[in-house]
C-alpha cells in the first residue's frame, strides 16, 4: 500500500513488475517488425502500444487515486454499565451535546453505548439533536466490555474522513479485550481519545467466596469457609443461610485486607442444599458485593416431590408413595421451588392437576432442564387444569411429557371461542407487553379453536376478526404489529366482541379484557345480553391509575375473573392469559365412565392383572407422541398412561386423576397404592452418583471446572469421556466436554456472564451412554461491576496511547474532539476501470494507424467540416478545382460515346411501364421449320434486330428476355 501524502496508490503493486516484461516485448516487437510503414506511423504506433501496456499493467496493480477529504468524524462510546454512578451517565450525554455544538459542517457525530454488550443509539450524522439527553438503546449493565464498543465504533464509521473514538468510560473491563481491539483499529485510521468517568468508592467491604465441600453424608459435620476482604479494619456482621432460611449470626473483626472464617453445620436430609453468607459493615457503600453462595449435596435415600392444587385432595397419593419407604414432600403450586438447584435435589417430581398458567414459563423451563439435563423424573397426574384443558400446549411442559395437546383429525371436540379487548397503557413498554399477552394466548389455543382480537386505534376495529385458529402464523404476524391506542369506552369494543361471539358456533365463548381501567363502562343491558348468551368476560387491570370498580364489576356480571397487576409485576401478564385461555380449552375434557384397557406390558405395571383396573370417570384427550409407551388407554383409545425416557430422565403422563373426582372407584381400590408406588419408582433418576473430586471457581466472567479421577485404589482414571451439561440463572443450556490436562485431571471453561446461580450435571459417559453423574453448582454471586473500587486509569491512559489519541479533560476547550488535531484524509478512488476501457479505445486505435493508408489531401478532405466547426476555419475555396474535376468528367463520357458503333438510343417515355401480362398483346414468333433448320444464321449488325427489325436497345432486349420467360412458364 502507497503512503497517504502519495496522489496515488496501488492496491496490489507486485503486478507493477509486469511493466518490465511487457516493456521490453513492445520495444523488441518495434525494432524486429518488417511490416512497411512509414516512420511516423510505427513510432506512433509503438507510444500507443507502451501506453496501453501501461493501463493495463496499472489496472491490475489497482491504482487508485488519493481523494483529498475534509471533516472530523467523532464516534462516542459512553459506559453504562452498573459502575458508573447514573448521574455521570447522564453528565456523560450532556457532554456528548456541548461537544458537538463546536463540530464543522463537514463533520459528522455519532453514539455508542455499551455495557455487556454495545449498540448504536444513532450513526455518524451531519446533524445531532443538541437538546436530546436522553439514551434509548438498552444494554446490559452487569458487564463492562469496550472491546465489543470499540469494534462496534470501528465497523460504523463512514468510509471517507478522519475517524476518532471518544471513550467515555471508567476503565474497569470485565468483559472482552480492549487493547486488542483498539489495536485491530489503528490500521483502518481510527484513533481512540479517552474521558475517565466513575468515583472512588472508600470503606468497601465485600464477600469474596464461599467455600463448601461438594459431598456429604447425612449427619457429618462440614465446615463453610467465608473470605470476605476489607479496605480499612472494622467490625462486621456476618449471617448464614440455607435454602434461603436464616440458621443464625455471629459478629467479626475485620483486618484491612483479606479475613477468613469458618462456620460448621450438619444435615440430617438429603438433597441437594445450597448456602449464602451476607456480610455487613458500617459506612459499607456497596452492598451489592456482600453476598456469597455455595452448594452442597448430601446423599442418602430417594427424594420425591408432590406439587398439587389442592393438597388436602392429594392426601391419598402421597400415602401411597410414602407406602414404598420414599421420602415425599407435599406442598402446594405457590411452594413449588423457582431454582435448578432446588428441583434437581429431588429423584422425582410429581405434579397433581396444575395448570400451565399456574406453573409459569419459568418454572416450566426449569422442570424441563431437570428431566432432561439431571435425570429428575417427572409425573404429571391429571385433572381438569392439565394438558389440553391447562393449557400446555406449546409449553416446554409438553415438550417434556410423552403425550401432545394437539388432537388427531379423527377426534372431533367441542371447539372454543376467545376474543381479546386491547387497550393501549399509558406506560413504558405497555404495548409490548400486549402483543406478548396476546401472542401466548394465541399459543395456548387449539387450531379449531376460534380467537379475534378487537381494539381501538383511532376508530373502533378488528385487528383480526373472530375465526379459527388454523397454523397461528397469519395471526401472528398481525398481532406481532399491533400498535392500540388508548380507549375511550368499553361499549363500542364490547359489542363486536359480543356479535361476534353471538354468531359462532362454538361451545365455549369467553371475552378477556386487558386495560388499566380507564375506558368507561359498557352498559348493564350489554352485560346482560353476554350473560344470556353463555358469554364469560374476564378483566386484567395493569397499572390501574383510577380505582378498579369498572374492572371488578365487569368480571362479576361477566361470571369471569379479575386481575390486578402492579406495574413491577407485568412479566406475570403472559402467565394469566395463558390461564384464561384454558377457559374456552375445557373441550378437551371427557367426562363419562369407562374402563382403562392395559394393551400393552409395561415395567411400571408389573404385578397388575390387565382386569383388575376399575372404572375412571373422566380424563383429558391427548394424543401419544411416536416413541411413546401407552400401556394403558381409554374405551376410546386415548392415552390414559403413557411414558417415556426424556434426556437423562423419564417422564410420566396420567390424563385422568387421583381424586374423588374421577378417579373416585380408585381410591377404594387394593392395588391403589402398588399402581401408584410402582410409577414412583420407575421414574427416579437411574444415573448412579459419580465419585469424581470436584472444584469450581468463577473469575472474570468465566467458569472452570477441576476434575480429579481416582479409583477404589486411588490409581489415576486416565481417557475417561467426561462432559457436563451447564445450566445458567436463565435456564440456557450447554454442553461442554473435559479435557485431560493431567493424570486423571480434566478441566473445562464455560462462561458466566449472569449473576446467580450455575447447575453443572458432570456425566461420565461411556458407549454413549451415561454411566455415572455428578451434580455440582456455582454462583456468581454479583456482577464484576461491584469488584473495583475506583476506575482504571492505567487502561484508559494505555488505550489513548496505543489508539493514537489522547486523555481528554473536558474543561480545556483545546481538547474538544472536533477540535484537536484535525488532519485532512484521503479517500482512494479506484481508477481501474477506466484504465480498462482507454486500453480498449487506445488499442482500436493502434489498428487503424497501422493498417488504415491515408495521404495529406484526403486528410484534410475529411477535416475539413470538423474543423469549420471547432476553429471556423474555411479554408482555401476550392471551386477551380471541382470545376476542371467535372469537365474531365464530362470530356471522358464523350469519348467513350464516339467509340460505340450503335446510333444512341431515342428517350423511351414508356421504358419504366409495367409491362402487360397479356399474351395476345405480344408479337406473334413463328416456329422454325425443318429448311430452316440447314441455313446458316446472320448476325444481324449492331444497334439492329433480327431480319432488319429496327434497332436492337437495353429496352428491347430487356423486353425480348420478359416475352421468351412468359412463353416458357407457358409451356411448362
Amino acid at each position: 500500500m502507497g503512503s497517504p501524502r502519495m496522489n496515488f496508490q496501488f492496491t496490489n503493486p507486485e503486478f507493477l513488475w509486469l511493466l518490465l516484461p511487457a516493456v521490453a516485448w513492445v520495444l523488441w516487437w518495434a525494432l524486429r517488425s518488417d511490416v512497411q510503414v512509414s516512420a511516423w506511423r510505427r513510432w506512433t504506433s509503438l507510444v500507443i502500444r507502451l501506453v496501453v501496456i501501461f493501463f493495463l499493467v496499472f489496472a491490475m496493480a489497482g491504482v487508485q487515486w488519493m481523494k483529498p477529504r475534509e471533516g472530523v468524524n467523532v464516534l462516542y462510546l459512553l459506559d453504562r454499565s452498573d459502575s458508573i454512578p447514573s448521574q455521570q451517565q447522564d453528565a456523560a450525554r450532556k457532554y456528548v451535546n456541548e461537544t458537538a455544538k463546536d463540530k464543522k459542517e463537514v463533520d459528522n457525530a455519532g453514539l455508542v453505548v455499551f455495557g455487556s454488550e454495545a449498540a448504536i443509539e444513532f450513526s455518524p450524522a451531519a446533524t445531532i439533536d443538541p437538546n436530546n439527553n436522553k439514551v434509548l438503546a438498552v444494554v446490559g449493565a452487569q458487564r463492562t466490555d469496550i472491546a465489543a464498543a470499540i469494534r462496534l465504533g470501528t465497523a460504523a464509521f463512514p468510509e471517507h474522513g478522519q475517524k476518532r473514538i471518544v471513550l467515555v468510560s471508567d476503565g474497569n473491563e470485565n468483559a472482552g479485550d480492549a487493547l486488542a481491539s483498539v489495536l485491530a483499529a489503528r490500521p483502518l485510521g481510527v484513533t481512540v481519545d479517552v474521558l475517565p468517568l466513575g468515583v472512588e468508592r472508600g470503606n468497601d467491604v465485600s464477600l469474596q467466596k464461599l467455600t463448601l465441600p461438594n459431598r456429604v453424608k447425612e449427619d457429618q459435620p462440614f465446615e463453610a469457609k467465608i473470605l470476605v476482604n476489607a479496605d480499612q479494619a472494622q467490625d462486621g456482621t456476618l449471617r448464614l443461610y440455607r435454602n434461603d432460611e436464616y440458621l443464625g449470626e455471629q459478629k467479626v473483626k475485620l483486618d484491612k485486607g483479606k479475613n477468613v472464617f469458618t462456620i460448621q453445620d450438619t444435615i440430617k436430609q438429603p438433597g441437594f442444599y445450597s448456602y449464602s453468607a451476607v456480610i455487613e459493615a458500617k459506612g459499607d457503600m456497596v452492598p451489592q458485593n456482600n453476598r456469597a453462595t455455595s452448594f452442597v449435596h448430601v446423599r442418602g435415600k430417594a427424594r420425591l416431590l408432590l406439587v398439587s392444587a389442592e393438597p388436602d385432595k392429594d392426601q391419598p397419593l402421597a400415602e401411597a408413595i410414602r407406602s414404598s419407604n420414599m421420602d415425599l414432600k407435599l406442598v402446594s403450586v405457590d411452594k413449588l421451588p423457582g431454582t435448578l438447584a432446588e428441583l434437581q435435589s429431588y429423584d422425582a417430581i410429581f405434579i397433581s392437576n396444575i395448570s400451565a398458567g399456574d406453573l409459569g414459563e419459568e418454572r416450566m423451563k426449569l422442570l424441563e432442564s431437570a428431566v432432561r439435563d439431571f435425570g429428575v423424573g417427572l409425573v404429571c397426574v391429571g385433572g381438569d387444569q392439565t394438558y389440553a384443558a391447562g393449557a400446555y400446549r406449546g409449553t416446554p411442559l409438553e415438550n417434556t411429557l410423552p403425550v401432545n395437546m394437539e388432537l388427531d383429525s379423527r377426534k372431533v371436540l367441542p371447539k372454543g371461542a376467545m376474543v381479546m379487548v386491547m387497550h393501549g397503557m399509558e406506560f413504558p413498554g405497555a404495548n409490548e407487553a400486549a402483543r406478548e399477552t396476546a401472542l401466548a394466548a394465541l399459543t395456548a389455543l387449539g387450531p379449531q379453536d376460534e380467537m379475534g382480537v378487537v381494539l381501538w386505534d383511532g376508530n373502533e376495529r378488528w385487528l383480526f376478526p373472530l375465526k379459527p385458529v388454523g397454523d397461528k402464523q397469519e395471526m401472528g404476524r398481525a398481532i406481532a404489529g399491533m400498535n392500540q391506542g388508548d380507549l375511550p369506552s368499553f361499549q363500542g369494543v364490547m359489542t363486536k366482541a359480543y356479535q361476534a361471539l353471538k354468531n359462532s358456533t362454538a361451545n365455549l365463548k369467553h371475552i378477556i379484557v386487558f386495560s388499566d381501567g380507564d375506558p368507561g363502562p359498557p352498559s348493564q343491558a350489554l352485560m346482560d345480553s353476554l350473560v344470556a348468551s353463555r358469554i364469560t368476560v374476564s378483566t386484567v387491570m395493569i397499572g390501574g391509575h383510577v380505582q378498579p370498580d369498572t374492572m371488578m364489576w365487569m368480571a362479576d356480571k361477566g361470571k369471569g375473573r379479575f386481575y390486578d397487576v402492579a406495574l413491577g409485576n407485568a412479566d406475570k401478564l403472559p402467565e394469566i392469559f395463558i390461564k384464561e385461555s384454558a377457559v374456552i380449552l375445557k373441550s378437551a375434557i371427557y367426562e363419562e365412565p369407562f374402563t382403562p384397557k392395559q394393551v400393552s406390558h409395561s415395567e411400571a405395571l408389573s404385578g397388575i392383572a390387565a382386569s383388575a383396573y376399575p372404572r375412571l370417570l373422566g380424563y383429558v384427550c391427548t394424543t401419544p407422541k411416536p416413541r411413546a409407551e401407552i400401556p394403558l388407554v381409554s374405551d376410546k383409545g386415548d392415552p390414559i398412561l403413557a411414558h417415556w425416557q426424556y434426556g437423562l430422565g423419564r417422564a410420566v403422563a396420567f390424563t385422568s386423576d387421583a381424586k374423588a373426582r374421577w378417579a373416585k372407584d380408585w381410591l377404594g381400590w387394593n392395588q391403589y397404592r402398588q399402581f401408584w408406588s410402582q410409577i414412583a419408582q420407575w421414574s427416579l433418576r437411574l444415573v448412579e452418583n459419580a465419585d469424581f473430586n470436584s472444584e469450581i471457581s468463577v473469575e472474570r466472567g468465566d467458569g472452570e471446572l477441576n476434575v480429579e479421577a481416582l479409583d477404589a485404589q486411588g490409581n489415576y482414571r486416565n481417557f475417561l469421556n467426561l462432559q457436563a451439561v451447564v445450566v445458567s440463572p436463565k435456564g440456557e443450556r450447554q454442553l461442554v466436554r473435559l479435557e485431560q490436562t493431567g493424570p486423571g485431571h480434566y478441566e473445562a471453561k464455560f462462561p458466566t456472564k449472569e449473576v446467580g446461580a450455575y447447575v453443572l450435571n458432570l456425566l461420565d459417559v461411556r458407549n454413549g451412554q451415561p454411566r455415572g453423574s455428578q451434580v455440582l453448582g456455582a454462583s456468581l454471586n454479583y456482577s464484576p461491576e461491584f469488584a473495583a473500587t475506583e476506575p482504571n486509569f492505567a487502561l484508559l491512559k494505555q488505550l489513548a496511547e496505543m489508539g493514537g489519541g489522547r486523555v481528554l479533560k473536558p474543561q480545556l476547550p483545546s481538547d474538544n474532539p472536533f477540535l484537536h488535531d484535525r488532519k485532512k484524509t484521503f479517500q482512494p478512488v479506484d481508477w481501474w476501470e477506466w484504465l480498462l476501457k482507454s486500453a480498449i479505445i487506445l488499442f482500436v486505435l493502434d489498428v487503424g494507424v497501422r493498417r488504415i493508408m491515408i495521404d495529406r489531401d484526403e486528410w484534410l478532405k475529411a477535416t475539413q467540416t470538423l474543423r469549420r466547426w471547432l476553429f471556423f476555419w474555411e479554408g482555401k475555396p476550392r471551386t477551380a478545382a471541382a470545376e476542371e474535376s467535372l469537365s474531365a468528367l464530362l470530356a471522358r463520357r464523350e469519348s467513350v460515346r464516339a467509340r460505340q458503333t450503335a446510333p444512341a438510343a431515342e428517350p423511351n417515355p414508356d421504358l419504366f411501364r409495367p409491362v402487360q401480362t397479356d399474351s395476345s398483346a405480344l408479337p406473334e414468333i413463328k416456329p422454325a421449320t425443318a429448311s430452316d433448320a440447314g441455313k446458316p444464321v446472320e448476325p444481324a449488325p449492331p444497334g439492329t434486330s433480327k431480319k432488319d427489325g429496327p434497332p436492337v436497345t437495353t429496352t428491347s432486349r430487356l423486353l425480348d428476355a420478359k416475352r421468351r420467360a412468359q412463353k416458357k412458364t407457358k409451356a411448362d
